[in-house]
């Protein structure tokens, strides 16, 4: 069932309550009453009086009786309305047949007590109403509280919708100059009249209405009223979400919030529902004031806030942030510690065994999932905020933000580590900051010593690719890369792990494998010393292979090949400053333990969908095949069908079964969704044929039997 919010403010005494209950006289009788409208309405209308003026006289109290249960309710409501309709024709002379008003005043009430609703006698109320508001008669402002208390009964509002009442009050909220009482109490009956019933809200959001509806948002005195009435229309309804997202609801809530003289924290709640969906995507937030940010950031350094107030206010904060003049206010004014402080304060409240101390007491935890959905949002936030240059040119290596998140880097709190991994790592950008990252402060310890011993996903994924980062500059791969971390990266490949952090945690080594001959010894060390143990013939790639042809994840699998070419670049660069014997020896080892070593390869080469991977490969490749142990390996590659076929149509353009050209792509469509000219394309087809070709000199060159059936096919497609 849909929640909505019930227009009624305050309850009655219970003496005032008691009243209303006690039995009424006939309504022969009541129709020979001389009292006044006000007094029979008072008297009539279940739970409905005016405050005394010292109290506010523009607020108008109802007790929580629910209407329907009340079975003369229907009966108060029409004598009310039929004693303000014959004092008002008799004071203002109205031309219109009292009697005949109350005949059917009668009839619709002897109706609704057969539970039907006389839709034709409210569209008489209707009509006498409307002369009402022409006269501008203070007994409209009678009639409208009436209608307004009656509105709380489900079943009068579709009928008061289909009798033209809620247009009606939806013209007085419309007009100019209309007294705060009658504003008022036309916007309870048509908050509660809409509430959970779409056709009404179809009339409500009316291009003739909604305007003047937002505008009443600036209006602190009667705030307490227009904003769960625009709740009630737009709760659960997009349509109506969207009519005053477009009508400028935002600004207007952030103009409330910002007046000085609004204070009603009873109505937060709906304030933070509604700021969360008037800030969608589709709306103009060029309308909305630079500094509209701070105030919903500050909103959350509210002492009382729960977690499910927090989540829209964190969603709008989120929606404001996507444009880069609210960022700009944003970092200039420090608000980046209040998102942290909610991360913190999320994280206490959901601690299991929380103290006295803690901000929710043990068995006032809010959902989990609440909590968690708050800390996943912020931490996005701060993610993507900590990305931008404006950012990083606030908080530099020295700034107390940079304090703050190192400390968190330590924390028991998963999220706050995760929060940190994210944000340093996205202040990782230069080399500058990376070597001072690694070489002052020491953060990649503390980022291995995470992984070694963090259990939680999201958390040894942000350390992984904070890690990464700090790889990047030639002068920390070595530091970084050690046995240890070569060691731990490797824990990531087994079965249990997911594919995103599998695929995290190759990508790391690969950029520790870039130009460090130091690591790829690393990675070539045997599993055991022992040489008496199958391990001592196994190695850390060993393990990258095996993981290659377990996992089904693309990433993972291009991350791998990648991470061989890789290999094979940096032994080949590196031969020029070791001794060749050394060279040969990190070779010999590569190809000796790992003959499947360019099974990775091939998956590069036979895709279209990567241009660059698919050139990659046939580069590396063709370091390879340059020795005789790696021809060997590379060559046994392309015994099967499927890869040869591949190396032929990439020299020639044709399929090795037909004289006719190969298919070729010449649209830049197999560039990831990249368009690319047709000449870009064939200029990386030609590079791919270069390639190809100088891998198949070094195959003919190192091929040892000379009626080989590869070699004879390789002549007769590729040097015909």
């Amino acid at each position: 069932m849909n929640i909505h919010k019930d227009i009624s403010e305050v309850s009655l005494p219970q003496k005032a309550q008691d009243d209303t209950l006690r039995s009424s006289t006939s309504s022969q009788d009541q129709a020979s009453r001389t009292t006044s409208a006000n007094e029979a309405s008072q008297e009539l209308l279940s739970g409905h009086q005016y405050l005394n003026v010292d109290e506010d006289p523009l607020t108008v109290a109802f007790d929580q009786l629910n209407l329907h249960q009340e079975p003369r309710m229907a009966e108060r409501m029409f004598l009310s309305l039929g004693s303000i309709i014959q004092h008002a024709a008799e004071e203002l002379e109205l031309d219109i047949d009292v009697q005949e008003v109350q005949d059917a005043l009668r009839r619709a009430d002897q109706i609704s007590r057969n539970g039907s609703r006389d839709v034709e006698a409210l569209a008489t109320i209707q009509a006498v109403l409307s002369d009402l508001l022409v006269l501008d008669s203070n007994h409209l402002i009678e009639a409208a509280t009436v209608l307004a208390n009656a509105s709380r009964d489900e079943s009068w509002r579709l009928p008061f919708g289909q009798s033209g009442l809620l247009a009606l009050f939806l013209r007085v909220q419309a007009t100019t100059g209309v007294e705060d009482r009658l504003l008022i109490a036309s916007l309870k009956f048509i908050g509660n009249t809409c509430a959970d019933t779409d056709i009404n809200r179809e009339v409500a959001i009316s291009p003739a209405y909604i305007p003047s509806l937002v505008r009443q948002v600036a209006n602190p005195r009667i705030s307490r009223t227009i904003v769960p009435v625009i709740y009630n229309i737009c709760s659960d309804y997009e349509r109506a979400q969207h009519a005053f997202r477009t009508s400028g609801l935002c600004p207007a809530l952030i103009r409330l919030l910002q007046n000085p003289r609004f204070s009603e924290p009873n109505l937060l709640t709906y304030v933070y529902s509604l700021l969360d969906f008037s800030s969608s995507d589709d709306y103009d937030f060029d309308t909305c004031p630079v500094n509209s940010v701070q105030t919903v950031v500050e909103l959350l350094q509210r002492d009382e806030l729960e977690p499910d107030d927090m989540l829209p206010i964190v969603h709008t904060t989120a929606a404001f942030l996507k444009h880069d003049h609210f960022q700009q206010h944003f970092i200039e004014h420090d608000l980046v510690y209040a998102l942290m402080e909610v991360i913190n304060k999320s994280s206490l409240s959901y601690e299991p065994d929380a103290s006295q101390d803690s901000p929710l007491s043990v068995g006032q935890t809010p959902d989990e999932d609440i909590l968690l959905s708050l800390r996943k949002t912020v931490t996005e936030i701060l993610s993507d905020i900590s990305a931008t240059v404006a950012f990083a040119r606030k908080y530099t290596i020295n700034s107390t933000l940079m304090d703050s998140l190192i400390q968190w880097l330590s924390s028991q709190r998963e999220q706050e580590q995760v929060c940190a991994c994210l944000m340093l790592g996205n202040l990782a950008q230069s080399d500058a900051v990376c070597r001072e990252m690694v070489g002052r402060l020491s953060l990649h310890d503390r980022l291995v010593e995470i992984l070694e011993y963090q259990t939680h996903p999201q958390v040894s994924y942000a350390a992984l690719g904070f890690l990464r980062n700090l790889a990047l500059p030639a002068e920390n791969k070595s530091t970084v890369g050690t046995q240890r971390t070569v060691e731990i990266i490797a824990r990531f490949w087994s079965e249990e792990v997911t594919p995103q952090i599998q695929h995290a945690s190759v990508a790391l080594l690969r950029q520790l494998l870039n130009s460090c001959i130091g690591n790829v010894r690393w990675l070539l060390e045997s599993l055991s010393p022992d040489p008496d143990s199958p391990a001592h013939e196994k190695t850390y790639l060993s393990l990258l292979l095996l993981l290659f042809g377990r996992t089904d994840d693309a990433a993972t699998r291009f991350e791998t090949g990648r991470t061989v070419a890789t290999i094979s670049r940096c032994i080949s660069s590196s031969s020029q400053g070791l001794p060749p014997e050394a060279t040969n020896a990190i070779w010999h080892r590569l190809y000796g333990l790992h003959p499947d070593i360019a099974t990775p390869l091939a998956m590069m080469i036979s895709q279209s969908r990567f241009p660059v991977l698919r050139s990659e490969g046939w580069f590396a490749l063709a370091l390879m095949a340059r020795s005789g142990e790696g021809s060997a390996a590379v060559s046994e590659l392309f015994q099967q069908l499927e890869t040869f076929g591949v190396l032929v149509s990439t020299i020639t353009g044709q399929s090795p079964t037909s004289e006719r050209p190969a298919p070729s792509n010449t649209t830049g469509s197999d560039s990831n969704g990249s368009d690319r000219s047709p000449e870009q394309v064939q200029q990386m087809r030609d590079k791919d044929r270069e390639n190809a070709l100088v891998l198949v000199n070094e195959l003919l060159r190192h091929t040892v039997s000379s009626d080989s059936l590869l070699l004879g096919v390789l002549r007769q497609f590729c040097f015909q």
